[in-house]
Order: structure tokens, then C-alpha cells, then sequence
């Protein structure tokens, strides 16, 4: 199958050879035109296979360009939810932090009250940290 891969691949570029090479004298014609870009104006004369380089290149760059753009909107959105995701994992963990610290630290009873829902809540508290 390699072998078959390798004559069919070298028998194209024999063909695309000898196009080229039959039509030499049209590939190396000076073709004149005009390029006008409002602001500036030329009139080069540039060979056939130049002209179709230049536009082909053209074309490839335009497309590249029109290829990539989707992708660095994609990256850029995954970047900020990346960080939206950080910032809300610290938020939290940091929320999670101060009601650890409230639960442990018991509500004082004010004067000449008996405050039982927060002796009740320091005494499961306490039971939790020894298990």
C-alpha cells in the first residue's frame, strides 16, 4: 500500500511537471494592471505565475485570519471563566472560613438570660471536633 501511495504521489507531480513545463512561456508573460487604493495608485507589470503567487498568498493569509478569529474568541472566553471560576472557588472558601470561625466562637447570653439554641449549637459543635 506504501508503494502504491508513493508511484501514485510521483506520477501527480510528473503531471503537475509537465503542465509547467508545457506552458512556460505563458507562466513568464508580463501581465500589466492596476492597483488602486484610493490613496495610491501603481501600474506594475509582473509575471503571470507572480500574480497568481501574490493572490494565492493572498487568499491564504484572508484565510487564516478569517479561521483564527473564532478560535482566540473561544481562548479568550475560557480564560475569564477560568478566572470568574478562581474567584467564586475563593469566595467561597473564604465564606466557608468565617462560618467555621462563627460557629466555633459562642454567642454571649446577655445579662440574666439563659441563651439555650447557643449552648445548644457550642455543645454539637464541640461533639463534631471530637469525632
Amino acid at each position: 500500500m506504501r508503494l502504491f501511495k508513493e508511484l501514485v504521489t510521483l506520477l501527480i507531480l510528473c503531471v503537475a511537471a509537465i503542465s509547467i513545463y508545457q506552458n512556460i512561456q505563458t507562466w513568464t508573460q508580463p501581465v500589466g494592471f492596476k492597483l488602486n487604493l484610493y490613496l495610491y495608485q501603481i501600474n506594475p507589470e509582473l509575471e503571470l505565475y507572480q500574480v497568481i503567487l501574490l493572490s494565492a498568498l493572498g487568499g491564504f493569509i484572508v484565510g487564516l485570519a478569517l479561521m483564527l478569529k473564532p478560535y482566540f474568541k473561544t481562548r479568550r472566553l475560557l480564560k475569564r471563566e477560568r478566572q470568574e471560576k478562581k474567584q467564586a472557588q475563593e469566595e467561597f472558601t473564604l465564606r466557608l472560613a468565617r462560618v467555621e470561625s462563627h460557629a466555633q466562637a459562642p454567642t454571649p447570653a446577655p445579662a440574666g438570660h439563659t441563651n439555650q439554641v447557643a449552648e445548644t449549637e457550642a455543645q454539637e459543635a464541640a461533639e463534631k471536633e471530637e469525632e
